[in-house]
């Protein structure tokens, strides 16, 4: 049987979403014994930072190991393996896109996609690589793909076109661990404190800062108390002190780290909090839904399209103090958190599991790659047919 070699190209695989999602696609398509999956990372992952180690066996992982900037070596040594390996689909993210170029240039006869994990201006900020963007994707040699109706909005107005696909983020249904009684009996037992916990790399988008200010205001004020536990690999070192000293050692906010295991938390959590000031559509509220915990989320990005106050969670009104405040006392005190678990869980099946994201994209794959014929005209024909 002739198989259908499909490439994902990016930077590493550290612990993000983007680069979450890109592993669990990659998996999910590998099921399917008519494609060849590869997953390409520019740089080394290890094991114990990475997600290297949940890639199926099924999905061919190469690694060029490169090293921080930018390396045309890595760029030649790209362009020769895909030479030799002729994929039918060659798909990038994050900075893998630059890194395509001098094949793209040589060959006409692979289908180029690249997903906008975030909103367009954040994640290409330089003006000369969006430039070079703009042109691959207006003159169809790249295909843009979007993961939220408010991330296809900030692709057409940062880069005045209206040729993107959009399919949404996705996550496998997560299950726990072995380690979920032991961290059950530490955080929640004969514990009466409403339990929150936050996923997301220590950063500035992350706004942690908004979230901590909001559970000791609540804390402060209200007679139920509340525990944050703050999970994530830090990305900005000084954010992270500064961040460790608006808790003043506060028994009821723990900062974990990175985990492998996050749906042991999200299981026994109360809540799940965001309270992001830019997002795509984030890996860890989908995960959060998958296992029906409760999302407390600032109203940014695609969460906007993803929660409905009230029925699928609580949205505070902007990303100030006081309306984070509120969303989050709205959620401690609600009487409908049944009613909402269940929403929560079926948005999850219907709509952000990733066979449904997986199938998704294989029928755009599929689509281009039978409207394909030599020419770009094809590619207009795939943007009118969008999934």
């Amino acid at each position: 049987m002739r198989k259908i070699k499909i490439v994902h190209v990016i930077g590493t695989l550290n612990r993000g979403g983007a680069e979450r999602f890109v592993v669990d696609l990659c998996n999910e398509m590998a099921k399917i014994e008519k494609y060849e999956v590869y997953i390409l990372s520019l740089c080394g992952n290890d094991p114990q930072k990475t997600f290297v180690n949940d890639l199926s066996s099924n999905v061919n992982y190469i690694s060029f190991n490169k090293k921080s900037g930018l390396s045309i070596s890595i760029v030649l040594k790209l362009t020769n393996w895909l030479k030799v390996k002729n994929p039918h689909i060659v798909h990038s993210h994050l900075n893998g896109f630059e890194y395509l170029i001098l094949y793209r240039a040589f060959k006409s006869r692979t289908t180029f996609f690249h997903t906008i994990h975030n909103i367009a201006s954040f994640e290409c900020p330089n003006f000369v690589i969006k430039t070079i963007r703009a042109f691959f994707y207006r003159n169809n040699k790249v295909i843009p793909i979007t993961i939220s109706m408010n991330g296809s909005k900030t692709f057409r107005d940062y880069y005045n076109l209206n040729n993107e696909i959009i399919i949404e983020n996705a996550r496998p249904t997560l299950s726990t661990t072995a380690e979920f009684d032991q961290l059950y009996g530490k955080y929640k037992g004969d514990d009466d404190r409403f339990l929150l916990v936050h996923v997301g790399r220590i950063s500035q988008e992350k706004n942690q800062e908004l979230l901590i200010e909001s559970v000791k205001k609540f804390n402060d004020i209200e007679s139920v108390k509340c525990k944050l536990l703050v999970i994530g690999d830090i990305k900005d070192e000084q954010l992270s002190i500064k961040l460790r000293s608006l808790t003043n050692n506060d028994p009821n906010i723990e900062f974990l780290g990175g985990k492998n295991n996050i749906a042991d938390y999200l299981s026994m959590a109360d809540a799940f909090c965001l309270s992001s000031i830019s997002e795509g559509m984030p890996i860890s509220l989908i995960e959060a839904m998958s296992v029906g915990c409760i999302p407390v989320c600032t109203p940014v990005g695609g969460i906007k399209e993803m929660i409905k106050d009230g029925v699928t969670g609580f949205l505070s009104k902007n990303t100030t103090l006081e309306s984070y405040y509120q969303a989050l006392k709205r959620a401690v005190y609600s009487k409908d958190k049944d009613f909402i678990k269940n929403n929560i869980s079926k948005a999850f099946d219907n709509r952000y599991h990733i066979e449904i994201s997986a199938k998704n994209h294989l029928k755009t794959y599929n689509k281009a790659l039978n409207l394909f014929e030599g020419s770009d005209s094809a590619f207009e024909l795939l943007y009118k047919s969008k999934v």
